[in-house]
């Protein structure tokens, strides 16, 4: 398993950084591939518990969000981001009048809108950070590697820190579990060393960035609690649905939805942050 994950990250990771340093349509592409596959986990995990959610309308509503937050401006994106999130409302109930016998009503368009939501709407952040410069902060220049790519990849490092670690650490030495009936491999030991990590991690990428201490340490936290309340959100939802995992995507790490459950909760936080510190420089 060790050998799988490794192999897949040295393959993943390069190609995740290329597409991240070039940006534009190709970015684009890459993270819509990802939260199409993300969301197409979900879908087909549905019809096994009698839900049919309405895949196509989701699909397209998760396409515009990303198109929106790539492409458009700040006073634009809100708007068809609300557009698209009301679209898929009103086309997957439209859709319910031709439902399959004994399906509920609710519950097929609900996971449709929380697919959406929860998959592309979070995952949109990914896109968020990548155009947040860090050039307007005093010390850092304008453009370059650290100004295209420097805010997605401290949240990224935190984020892979504290998973690392925390894994390590809970199997290792970890014994009191938090919320077993929800995550029974999950331990309060790598729980806290997981956070102690995104901080560590935060603060070290701070100071090549020549961002405040105080402030990376602040977001280092707030990374390290919600990426894993994340992780225990991902495994509720698992739970309920029956799996162990979303799919085989990414050997070694699961599915789409497996290897990215805590970027989802991590990316908003973590852009929020940014955005009000950096408009405070």
């Amino acid at each position: 398993m060790l050998r799988k994950k490794v192999i897949t990250g040295s393959i993943v990771v390069p190609i995740l950084l290329g597409f991240l340093y070039v940006g534009g349509w190709p970015l684009f592409v890459f993270a819509a591939v990802f939260m199409l596959a993300g969301m197409h986990e979900f879908y087909a995990a549905l019809p096994g518990r009698g839900v049919v959610p309405v895949r196509w309308a989701g699909w397209l509503a998760g396409i515009g969000i990303l198109a929106a937050t790539q492409f458009t401006r700040d006073e634009w994106r809100s708007g068809i981001t609300t557009a698209c999130i009301a679209g898929v409302v009103f086309v997957s109930l439209l859709a319910q009048f031709r439902r399959p016998p004994g399906t509920s009503v609710l519950q097929n368009v609900g996971a449709t809108v929380f697919g959406v939501v929860y998959i592309a709407l979070l995952f949109s952040f990914f896109l968020r950070l990548r155009q947040l410069p860090l050039g307007g902060v005093e010390g850092i220049p304008l453009g370059g590697l650290r100004d295209r790519m420097g805010v997605v990849l401290l949240v990224l490092a935190a984020v892979w820190a504290m998973d690392t670690v925390a894994n390590v650490v809970g199997g290792a030495f970890g014994i009191a579990r938090p919320w077993p009936n929800v995550s029974p491999n999950k331990t309060w030991e790598g729980c806290l060393s997981g956070l102690l990590a995104a901080m560590l991690a935060m603060l070290l990428g701070g100071a090549l960035c020549r961002l405040p201490t105080l402030h990376m340490l602040a977001l280092g936290a707030l990374i390290g609690v919600f990426a894993q309340l994340g992780d225990f959100a991902e495994s509720l939802i698992k739970r309920d649905l029956g799996l162990k995992d979303f799919g085989t995507a990414l050997p070694g790490h699961g599915g789409v939805l497996d290897r990215f459950d805590s970027l989802v909760f991590a990316m908003p936080v973590a852009y929020c942050y940014l955005y009000f510190l950096l408009r405070g420089f």
